[in-house]
């Protein structure tokens, strides 16, 4: 029950601020829309027989406020509720079973932003502001994008950019302590409190994204997004230990501070009226400076069951290489100098892998009228519900050998919307 508590707090606090705002602007809403707030819910689980099963709980508000036709101002609030267990110790296949146990893990982030949105004719310019907070980490960052269509708006150019200022804590050691000599962080008692055994390390990252979105009939549209981003700073696990020698010395996890990220995605939706249903078609390339290579294909067909209901299914299939420092077992003979003797990682996401994602959504939407509101307030109100299922596929990643079986994740997630 003491788990759920910081939910409800959250749950009562939004409550109240949505009855505010309902006071505050009640008389413009008799007139005209002025405001957009949704809310919803998305719960992942990873099952585990042997005990490293993790759950998560995302409650999420956001409210946008257009007071007048050139501007809108947006503010939101998520939170990550997250309980289960997890390996600390990635061991190699040369490593001992007993070097594998469990870690609780519970954790409380949360997450607010604010920003606005500019409009003239048929350009617009965006800017927010975001602050996460959670036990260990603390980040805060802002973007900025610009958009603007033309060629009688079938065509939409849209530029970005994102600035991430991050802190990390970590255990208090020296810079000059040789990293195959560090130990992982055992808690997160102390952290951001100037306690003597903690330290805090910066992790900076810079975002560009371009996209290109074209209207080439009216049943056919096509996207183009590239993105690219530049990380730098303490880019591993503070709590992950690798086990590094035959011993069974362990480790820190020890990453490049550089990383450069790239991806293009290309996506295509046709809408066939004779059945009433939108076709998509999604295929995205990523590579970065650790050498993974990545590939991810993805399909959805969406179709009007009624004018108000819409159902949809998806698929998706992704697939990428290892690291260019990766091992399973980093105690077999890896050489002392070069890429593997001087990083280690125990994140099966740095590992060669594929996974397969199925799901479907099925979403209710209604519209009102100035004069005939639904439920007396609202021009326009919508209800969600979708459910996928992940199944992950490790090529190259054991714990002491044996392959891990929290491998199998499933998401749910509701959502309401209005417009008033």
């Amino acid at each position: 029950m003491a788990s759920l508590r910081p939910l409800l707090r959250c749950a009562a606090a939004l409550a109240a601020c949505g009855s505010v705002l309902l006071v505050l602007l009640a008389p413009r809403l008799l007139h005209a829309q002025v405001a957009e707030l949704s809310l919803g819910t998305t719960v992942f689980h990873e099952p585990s027989k042997v005990g490293s099963q993790m759950t998560v709980i995302n409650p999420n508000a956001s409210l946008v406020v257009t007071p007048w036709e050139w501007i809108s101002v947006n503010a939101g609030y998520e939170a990550d509720i997250v309980s289960g267990a997890s390996e600390p110790v990635k061991a190699g296949k040369l490593s001992s079973p007993d070097i594998i146990s469990q870690a609780s893990v519970e954790d409380f982030r949360h997450v607010a932003t604010g920003g606005f949105t500019l409009r003239k004719k048929n350009t617009r310019l965006s800017a927010g502001y975001a602050y996460a907070q959670e036990l260990d980490y603390r980040s805060h960052g802002f973007s900025v994008s610009t958009a603007t269509d033309f060629l009688q708006k079938n065509t939409e150019i849209e530029l970005s950019y994102a600035r991430g200022f991050d802190k990390v804590c970590n255990a208090a050691f020296p810079e000059s302590r040789d990293p195959s000599l560090r130990l992982p962080l055992d808690s997160s008692d102390g952290c951001f409190k100037n306690a003597d055994n903690r330290q805090e390390q910066d992790i900076d990252i810079n975002n560009f994204q371009a996209g290109w979105t074209q209207a080439w009939t009216p049943v056919l549209t096509t996207q183009v997004v590239g993105t690219f981003q530049l990380q730098h700073g303490f880019l591993g696990n503070p709590y992950r230990g690798v086990v590094i020698g035959p011993s069974g010395q362990i480790a820190q996890e020890h990453h490049p501070e550089n990383r450069a990220r790239s991806a293009v995605a290309v996506r295509a939706k046709y809408f066939v009226r004779g059945i009433q249903t939108a076709f998509g078609l999604g295929v995205r390339g990523y590579k970065d400076t650790w050498d993974i290579l990545g590939q991810t294909y993805q399909v959805d067909a969406e179709r009007f069951m009624t004018p108000w209901l819409r159902v949809l299914l998806r698929g998706r299939y992704y697939q990428q290489t290892g690291a260019l420092f990766w091992s399973d077992d980093y105690t077999g003979g890896e050489p002392l100098f070069g890429p593997r003797g001087q990083y280690w990682s125990g994140d099966r996401e740095t590992s060669p892998m594929r996974s397969f994602m199925f799901g479907g959504r099925v979403l209710g939407e209604w519209r009102g009228a100035p004069g005939n509101r639904l439920l007396g307030m609202m021009l326009n109100a919508s209800a969600a519900a979708n459910l996928d299922v992940i199944q992950t596929e490790l090529d190259d990643f054991t714990l002491a050998g044996l392959n891990p079986d929290d491998t199998f994740a499933i998401v749910f997630g509701l959502s309401f919307g209005g417009g008033f």
